[in-house]
């Protein structure tokens, strides 16, 4: 059981990560975060995530139509350093896993739609199994984070909900 785990886990892999990443972001990797295109953008609604906020980067589906990777990012504009590592789902039996929170509303179809979560419980999203996650934000600073959902291929816009930041909305997919 734990061989087929792996084997989904690798094979969902090799499907993800081609499309996990903005095209504008591959075309110059370089590139500093901010530079990411800003599909919408958000201000904190609670007391956790003062004096940081939110940004929408990119919502890409991939060639099935029904996978979507969205880019987004969090900024801190406050004075001090801040730990971004605690919107974690409620919802379904994600591990604990930071960012599994996060998720993706159809105002068209009127449903939620909550990151994929893999055959570990774990969500495709920036998180612990991710290798450079980055959960400390020093002033000033971006960091840019991604969540996976699966979205029928009629959906064209979303609205992005981050724990502690008013919703994202009208977010076109790509």
């Amino acid at each position: 059981m734990a061989i087929k785990a792996r084997a989904l886990g690798a094979i969902t892999l090799s499907v993800i990560l081609p499309f996990s990443i903005s095209s504008s972001a591959l075309a110059n990797p370089a590139a500093p975060f901010s530079e990411l295109d800003t599909l919408g953008s958000a201000q904190s609604n609670e007391a956790i995530s003062e004096g940081l906020s939110a940004e929408a980067n990119a919502a890409e589906r991939d060639n099935s139509g029904t996978l979507l990777s969205v880019t987004w990012s969090i900024e801190n504009n406050g004075g001090d350093s801040a730990y971004f590592d605690w919107p974690t789902g409620n919802s379904y039996m994600y591990e604990n896993t930071p960012f599994s929170g996060i998720t993706a509303i159809s105002q068209e179809n009127d449903k939620r739609f909550h990151p994929i979560m893999d055959g570990e419980g774990s969500c495709l999203c920036s998180g612990i199994s991710s290798i450079d996650i980055k959960d400390k934000i020093e002033p000033g600073e971006k960091v840019a984070y991604w969540s996976m959902f699966s979205v029928p291929s009629d959906v064209d816009t979303i609205t992005l909900e981050i724990p502690g930041f008013d919703p994202i909305e009208d977010i076109p997919i790509s």
